[in-house]
């Protein structure tokens, strides 16, 4: 009898462990389940990619489909109190300037002021989107160029950050048959860490290359 009671007690301690292991192996599991982020997609009309070998196309966040004020979000790691907040969309106006035309190239320089009456920050690549006057979208594809590795920045209230564009205006794959490239009327920007858009008036001509811009990271003007 004191045999069959013993292997009761150790089939009994079996099944309780085996009830263990299995309530631990659900409970990692759940724990690590997340909702997608909403910067995890974007419209097929819009998109970025790093311009450093082997890196892979990423989908940058979208811009809004119209005039919004960014709520924004510190980065983690920032300490209150010690530096400016991060530079939100309703903090900051945008505008164009045309650059030096070169053999089928052309530039032109993204301004984001600091509209509002406090300091802020930023740091790194504007998302962009190409419109036509009644604002649908162009195809519109940002290419990050890293030739410049991007430095955080303060901007003062009324200072300026600044990106350079550039893009081709010779047709090729990718652009409409009969030769004629889109001309934009306007460019929605979303200022890094941002998920709502300002829109400048885009008076730079046409863009050719399926849409491309090489951006460079933004720097204080």
């Amino acid at each position: 009898m004191a045999r069959i009671h013993a292997r009761a007690a150790l089939a009994a301690l079996t099944v309780g462990a085996a009830l263990a292991a299995t309530g631990c192996t659900a409970g990692a599991a759940s724990s690590s389940d997340r909702p997608a982020s909403a910067g995890e997609a974007g419209p097929s009309s819009h998109g970025s990619r790093d311009d450093s070998a082997g890196s892979a196309p990423v989908q940058q966040k979208a811009p809004g489909a119209g005039e919004e004020q960014g709520g924004g979000q510190d980065r983690p790691g920032d300490e209150a109190g010690n530096r400016p907040p991060w530079c939100t969309t309703g903090a900051l106006s945008v505008s164009l300037r045309p650059g030096q035309p070169a053999a089928g190239n052309r530039y032109g320089t993204l301004v984001l002021t600091n509209s509002s009456g406090t300091s802020c920050r930023t740091q790194g690549w504007p998302g962009l989107q190409l419109t036509r006057g009644d604002g649908e979208a162009i195809p519109t594809e940002v290419v990050r160029d890293h030739s410049d590795p991007s430095r955080p920045l303060t901007l003062a209230a009324g200072g300026q950050a600044s990106a350079r564009l550039h893009w081709t205006v010779v047709p090729g794959e990718g652009d409409p048959a009969d030769g004629k490239c889109p001309e934009p009327a306007k460019l929605r920007v979303i200022p890094p860490d941002q998920r709502t858009s300002k829109t400048a008036s885009w008076k730079l001509g046409t863009v050719c290359g399926a849409g491309e811009i090489d951006v460079l990271p933004l720097r204080t003007s």
